[in-house]
């Protein structure tokens, strides 16, 4: 019996890093191909980077979302664990948004030297 629920478990880790990875290459995908199809215009890089989360807002959250327990475990959730969650949910988001924001400046900048 404990096999079954440590196996239940595992299985549990590895489909939440799988929506978690899923949902990672989502955003970094729109973003990239966002930033991609700006490289020729006028437009600063810092202008270029918001506009691509704002063009992603739906990948962002998505992200956001698969942080931690998936929306079946949430409901089970007591209200300072979701708190809690909430926070270093926010918290990531922020710092991968930060992390793909510097790549894509980095990015348009160096194409825009070659080109």
């Amino acid at each position: 019996m404990k096999l079954v629920i440590a196996v239940l478990g595992l299985m549990t880790c590895f489909v939440a890093h799988a929506n978690l990875e899923g949902a990672a290459d989502n955003l970094s995908r729109c973003v990239t191909t966002y930033a991609e199809s700006q490289v020729k215009t006028t437009k600063s890089a810092s202008s270029i980077s918001d506009e691509a989360f704002d063009k992603c807002g739906a990948e962002l959250s998505e992200y956001h979302d698969s942080i931690g327990p998936d929306k079946a475990q949430w409901s089970g959730l007591s209200a300072q664990q979701k708190e809690a969650i909430s926070k270093i949910r926010d918290q990531t988001t922020l710092k991968v948004r930060e992390s793909l924001s510097s790549q894509i400046v980095t990015f348009i900048t160096e194409s825009r030297k070659r080109s």
